[in-house]
């Protein structure tokens, strides 16, 4: 009896990480869709109280910052394509690299562009949530 549900033990972390694997994808999706529609609940969903952002030009911005940057008047994104993913989960850390194309409205001019940035999720008290982001701007005309 031990013997037959001995792999059934080895079995289920694996199905527990690939519902983890799909939760914290569904959460990068939501957080760059929050950009287009300014969804800043959830946006603050998604960020953890203590999340920190360094941004492509190396400022460093809590979740407070980002929520105040998705509203502003003067930019805003249109869109954004996510190009390809990767993501690493290791006990409750989830290490998500991606890379995008964006437009983005800055005042009357529209710009397109490419970054890559890593996420940094941690699961707290059994709900992911985002602590620590990386920005790299890899293209902007």
């Amino acid at each position: 009896m031990i013997i037959v549900s001995l792999p059934l033990f080895f079995v289920a972390p694996a199905f527990a990480q690939g519902d983890d694997s799909d939760v914290i994808k569904q959460m990068n999706t939501q957080w760059l869709q929050s950009y287009p529609k300014r969804d800043t609940t959830a946006l603050s969903r998604i960020l953890a109280p203590d999340f920190v952002m360094i941004s492509p030009t190396g400022k460093k911005l809590s979740k407070g910052d980002i929520l105040q940057n998705v509203l502003t008047p003067d930019q805003q994104i249109i869109n954004v394509t996510i190009d390809s993913t990767d993501l690493q989960i290791v006990n409750n850390v989830g290490l998500l690299t991606a890379y995008t194309s964006f437009v983005l409205k800055d005042k009357e001019k529209i710009l397109k562009g490419k970054n890559c940035y890593s996420d940094v999720y941690i699961k707290r008290k059994g709900t992911w949530v985002a602590i620590n982001a990386h920005v790299t701007l890899l293209e902007l005309k």
